[in-house]
């Protein structure tokens, strides 16, 4: 396994307190914006996820990909996944934690190789 990259992003939580529709639907998935809304504060869970997308941006070895084809897949208590839906991003390995405060956002991404052609 050989990292080929990391990324991090930390945003404040408030400029998402009152984003449009416009551009959620720019930045985020369906099932994003599902999940942030059926939380008490949608903010906090839209800013880790955009934080997610940006450390993304930092840590792949390609860099023309669109927002909406990054995607983080939270479920019940398991730890949130970081899905890069392209071609390029199927034999790599990625990494996502995610952490907010009631002010702040951040995500911390490793991006590395699968090794021997499985996901470790």
């Amino acid at each position: 396994m050989a990292v080929l990259g990391i990324g991090v992003d930390m945003e404040s939580i408030s400029r998402f307190k009152n984003a449009g529709d416009k551009l959620l639907k720019r930045l985020f998935t369906k099932g994003e914006i599902d999940f942030c809304f059926k939380s008490v504060n949608p903010a906090q869970h839209l800013a880790a996820r955009f934080c997610a997308k940006e450390a993304a941006f930092k840590a792949l070895p390609f860099k023309e990909i669109k927002f909406k084809n990054i995607e983080v897949i939270s479920g019940g208590k398991e730890q949130p996944v970081l899905v890069i839906r392209d071609e390029r991003a199927k034999n790599l390995d990625i990494k996502l934690s995610l952490s907010h405060s009631k002010t702040a956002a951040i995500a911390f991404v490793v991006v590395s190789t699968k090794e021997n052609g499985k996901n470790k």
